[in-house]
């Protein structure tokens, strides 16, 4: 009876790191390097959708700072994000941070997703701040919530997972920007 018991709250504790895992690490690792594989057609993008309001291009250091821009709001919203993770940590919890959280991320999806139907390059900016937002939290509340799940003997490893997590979602974001 108590192998099983131990077993099943294995198995939990596995599924816990997997889900926070997955929801939040992963996908700072992700968006930190996926960045570089939609490079020309968001620039693209970005002076189409200045030609279609101005009807003329914009010159290419424009473009150029446009991309910066959108590339450097996603650690500014990180900074945010880590601003707002002890706040939120201690106001909701852990555990109800990481959920609330999802907010920013679901947001963002949809910024990205209509921004060529809007014609809004501004979306994709908004987006990648929303995204950072989200980096910088789960960065903050996932190590904290699985140390606090973790039995003692456990909570060396359970902490490395979001290590491993961030890893991995680099890789994913460089294998899914290969050609």
């Amino acid at each position: 009876m108590r192998a099983l018991r131990r077993l099943i709250q294995g198995r939990i504790l596995l599924l816990t790191i997997c889900a926070a895992g997955i929801g939040g690490t992963f996908q700072f690792g992700y968006n930190l390097s996926i960045i570089n594989a939609p490079t020309l057609h968001i620039q693209e993008f970005t002076n189409e959708t200045w030609q279609a309001r101005t009807g003329e291009p914009l010159p290419d250091h424009l473009v150029l700072l446009m991309w910066s821009l959108i590339v450097s709001l996603y650690p500014l919203g990180g900074l945010f994000g880590a601003l707002l993770a002890g706040p939120l940590a201690i106001t909701l919890g852990r555990k109800k941070s990481l959920l609330v959280n999802n907010i920013f991320v679901v947001s963002a999806a949809i910024l990205f997703g209509f921004s060529r139907k809007a014609g809004s390059f501004e979306m994709i900016m908004l987006g990648r701040l929303l995204v950072g937002v989200n980096a910088g939290v789960s960065m903050n509340i996932q190590p904290m919530y699985l140390g606090e799940s973790a039995p003692k003997e456990l909570r060396g490893a359970v902490a490395m997972s979001s290590a491993i997590f961030t890893a991995l979602g680099i890789v994913m974001g460089q294998v899914v920007g290969l050609r």
